[in-house]
């Protein structure tokens, strides 16, 4: 699906553009779905205030039957799942897909701790700009190297030793605009935040690279990304309504890749009951 140029892209600098991937049309079921689902859950869009630390939004794993395009996206479509697997070079393992309303900015960040390789697929529900809450990103900081630099710099900047600093500290990044339909995959170690434009409707899926059997200390790792993934333990919303994989799961017949992906998340003991 990927040409060899857009994977050299993606491991060169962590990020990939994919301009125009979903029609207009299903970019509208996906809006559609992400609005209707987080105001059923939470009864309003945008109901987090951004004054309770961490980066303010609510959350809510879609992946129920109600909102069939979202579910197909987790491992039945070939621009998401095969895209995961190209770029991180080798099989992959979902996470749900995330209905997401931020409510504030965040501060530079990654996606992923541990010293797994995962990616996240990102798409913005609405056209965004530099000053409404498009992607900033620090080109190569996925790579151990430069990270590591990144993080000396962190520990450097003055408010780290009480003198004054920059809410924002002009380090060197691209600002990815993007138009309802493009999406955006980065790597789940690069740099990244957002400022501006809230409430901002996202919808968002992570995939990690599945370690295989004889890892144990790996699996268990890549066990506990993916419940971390999708277990909002501060959000309030009927769990029972909104689970995260019992009715994607029992889909599992009807598509073979899914039906891997089941298969995986069970060895890997995620898939134990909903």
């Amino acid at each position: 699906m990927l040409t060899h140029q857009q994977i050299l892209h993606f491991s060169t600098f962590g990020y990939l553009t994919l301009r125009g991937l979903f029609s207009p049309p299903e970019i509208t079921v996906l809006r559609d779905e992400v609005t209707s689902a987080l105001t059923d859950a939470f009864g309003r869009l945008g109901t987090e205030p951004d004054d309770t630390g961490g980066i303010s939004g609510d959350y809510l794993p879609l992946s129920v039957d109600r909102a069939p395009f979202s579910q197909s996206l987790i491992a039945d479509d070939e621009r998401t799942l095969l895209a995961a697997a190209e770029l991180l070079g080798g099989p992959v393992v979902p996470s749900a897909g995330i209905a997401t309303c931020f409510t504030g900015d965040s501060t530079w960040h990654t996606r992923l701790g541990p010293a797994i390789p995962g990616l996240s697929v990102w798409v913005d529900l609405e056209p965004r700009a530099a000053d409404t809450g498009a992607l900033r990103l620090i080109p190569g900081s996925h790579l151990p190297g430069y990270e590591r630099q990144l993080r000396a710099y962190c520990r450097a900047e003055p408010g780290i030793s009480g003198f004054a600093q920059p809410e924002w500290p002009d380090w060197p990044h691209v600002i990815v605009e993007t138009q309802p339909g493009d999406v955006v995959i980065f790597h789940a170690h690069l740099f990244n935040c957002a400022r501006g434009g809230t409430p901002r409707l996202t919808w968002t899926i992570d995939y990690l690279l599945w370690p295989g059997l004889g890892d144990a200390d790996m699996m268990r790792l890549v066990r506990d990304m993916t419940l971390g993934a999708v277990e909002f333990d501060h959000e309030d919303y009927d769990r029972d309504r909104w689970p995260v994989w019992r009715e994607w799961a029992a889909g599992a017949d009807s598509s073979p890749s899914r039906a891997l992906a089941v298969e995986r998340l069970r060895l890997l003991g995620v898939l134990t009951g909903d």
